[in-house]
């Protein structure tokens, strides 16, 4: 009896995630389409991704110092910050893990593994594993715009 409750508690924990996976998920989908109704309108292509992650701050008086490098860096790549560094507000489910979340959005898959990969960011990176740690990144395409519905 006592096996069986803890799998099922095993079972909840890893649906718990999931489901905390599929809403960071789905707020990028939805972020993609808004920014594909905004391409559309202006008759350019848009074949950006968006760069998801999860940090806890472990110095928030340094965090800035981070904040200031990493942003411009991540601009000089083409990205951008469109959904802020913030605590999410879950509509269902659990979080698996306190922190904040965040989602960037780059121009192309190209800027972003330079950004990752240039030699300012390795350096900048050394300050922020100073200021936290980071659950996970990952990255999305966007949703290419001739296979919107509308």
């Amino acid at each position: 009896m006592i096996q069986v409750t803890y799998l099922k508690g095993e079972l909840m924990k890893y649906k718990n995630i999931g489901i905390f996976i599929a809403s960071l998920i789905a707020v990028a989908i939805a972020s993609s389409l808004i920014t594909q109704k905004l391409v559309v309108k202006n008759n350019s292509t848009d074949r950006s991704v968006y760069l998801l992650g999860s940090v806890t701050t472990t110095d928030h008086e340094r965090l800035p110092e981070y904040q200031k490098v990493a942003g411009p860096l991540a601009g000089k790549f083409g990205g951008y910050v469109p959904l802020a560094f913030s605590k999410p507000n879950m509509i269902e489910g659990q979080l698996p893990a306190s922190g904040h979340f965040f989602i960037e959005r780059y121009d192309s898959l190209e800027g972003l593994n330079k950004f990752i990969n240039s030699a300012e960011f390795k350096e900048a990176k050394k300050l922020r594993d100073q200021v936290a740690n980071v659950h996970f990144m990952m990255w999305l395409p966007a949703i290419p715009t001739d296979s919107l519905p509308h």
